[in-house]
């Protein structure tokens, strides 16, 4: 196995928890390299207002019985991940679940996540880096 250097954090996409972002945190246990290094895990959620903005995860998540919401996902990570993650962003669509965000133990970004151009991609970079600070200052 190749040893990479720690990352100061690291920030998990928007993208679909079950083909995309979970293969990569099983390869060769990452999640748990990532957990134990020194800086937050933060993750962006993929569901905007109960539907995936791309992809298949919010009809994949209602054919494994579970609610097509960003709760679920952050559900999703930290029964399947314990302890991964420091951290969620959530749309501001979502922000009526921010409280149940931070009963499982994460601190919560609301912002907005729709980026239908260079301009929003931007803007939630700086909100994710900002966030991703905040947590290290912690």
């Amino acid at each position: 196995m190749l040893e990479a250097e720690a990352a100061a954090s690291v920030i998990i996409c928007p993208s679909n928890p079950f083909v995309s972002v979970a293969p990569i945190l099983d390869l060769q246990d990452t999640w748990r390299r990532m957990r134990e290094q020194s800086g937050p895990v933060v993750a962006v959620s993929p569901i905007v207002a109960g539907m995936a903005l791309k992809g298949p995860a919010a009809k994949m998540m209602q054919e494994l019985d579970m609610p097509s919401t960003a709760l679920a996902v952050a559900e999703f990570y930290q029964r399947v991940y314990p302890g991964l993650l420091q951290g969620f962003v959530i749309d501001h669509a979502d922000e009526a679940s921010a409280d149940a965000v931070r009963q499982l133990g994460l601190e919560v970004l609301v912002t907005a996540t729709v980026m239908k151009d260079v301009h929003d991609k931007q803007a939630l970079a700086r909100d994710v880096l900002a966030f991703v600070s905040d947590l290290t200052a912690l």
